[in-house]
């Protein structure tokens, strides 16, 4: 917990996934800051990010600076990837040039909404 922001990496040996949550509305009081932040070891940032879980939920969302924002993405799309999250379990982030596959631990009542 950061400045009423709430944190959560998950890490594997070829990139990060920081997810960034503002469930109270610090920020904004009509709108979350929500985000999510991809990062390859390569330092190059991708366009497009498109998260698959292991029991065949995807969802896609374009990038800058590695950067999607929940106030700029599909609403379905951004509950999608909530719900994976907080299933836990295999996710694979996946660009056109590289991807990483995290192992998650489920995070029930995950505030991202």
């Amino acid at each position: 917990m950061s400045r009423g922001l709430e944190t959560y990496a998950a890490t594997a040996n070829d990139g990060t996934l920081l997810l960034v949550c503002d469930p109270d509305r610090v920020y904004n009081p009509n709108v979350s800051h929500a985000y999510f932040l991809s990062h390859f070891d390569d330092d190059q940032f991708p366009q497009q990010v498109v998260l698959l879980a292991a029991t065949g939920e995807q969802a896609a969302f374009s990038v800058q600076d590695g950067i999607a924002t929940q106030r700029d993405a599909d609403p379905a799309e951004w509950a999608q990837l909530i719900d994976m999250i907080e299933a836990g379990g295999q996710i694979a982030v996946v660009t056109a040039r590289d991807a990483f596959t995290l192992d998650q631990d489920a995070l029930p009542g995950l505030r991202c909404r």
